[in-house]
């Protein structure tokens, strides 16, 4: 299913997805990749959540290797379909409305991947906290889209609370 999922995303993105702006997209579509990334690399040895092998262990030996493919497949293919329809007015609540079903998508996407064993949980995550992390993620998105600067420094302070929250030790960092 970790090959599935990308596969299925591209197709859904060929159909919906508006490629002709991919590089208007281009930079919040390497901030995601970053961002998870950096998530990968921050909390390999404390995940929150932590995606796992399904049938294709052959193919995705490693944790590291399903991080990558997600990076660099099912999260672009999302951030560029998440963006194709974003509400360019100045409507708020069109916008947060737009944010939240894309957050409830997430979750729905993520529920059918634990249900599989595709991620598993711990520290204290679960399906809840994933539904805060996703609306964050969608909501700093939006902001990363018109403002990189103000979208990094939130990001920042949300990685600051998580870690407090969760009581993450920095010496995850050495």
């Amino acid at each position: 299913m970790q090959i599935i999922y990308p596969i299925l995303f591209f197709l859904i993105s060929l159909k919906w997805g508006k490629w002709k702006n991919w590089k208007q997209y281009y930079p919040t579509i390497m901030f995601m990749i970053i961002g998870n990334l950096l998530y990968s690399l921050l909390f390999n040895d404390y995940p929150l959540w932590r995606f796992e092998h399904t049938f294709e262990q052959e193919l995705l030996p490693t944790r590291k290797s399903i991080e990558i493919l997600k990076s660099f497949t099912s999260f672009p293919i999302l951030t560029l379909l998440f963006l194709s329809y974003y509400p360019e007015d100045r409507n708020g609540k069109k916008k947060l409305l737009y944010i939240i079903i894309w957050a409830l998508l997430f979750v729905l996407i993520e529920y059918i991947s634990e249900s599989l064993g595709m991620i598993s949980y711990h520290h204290g995550w679960n399906m809840w906290w994933s539904l805060f992390f996703d609306f964050a993620m969608f909501f700093i998105l939006a902001i990363h889209y018109k403002h990189p600067i103000i979208a990094w420094i939130v990001s920042g302070l949300f990685i600051l609370f998580l870690w407090e929250v969760f009581d993450i030790n920095f010496k995850l960092l050495e």
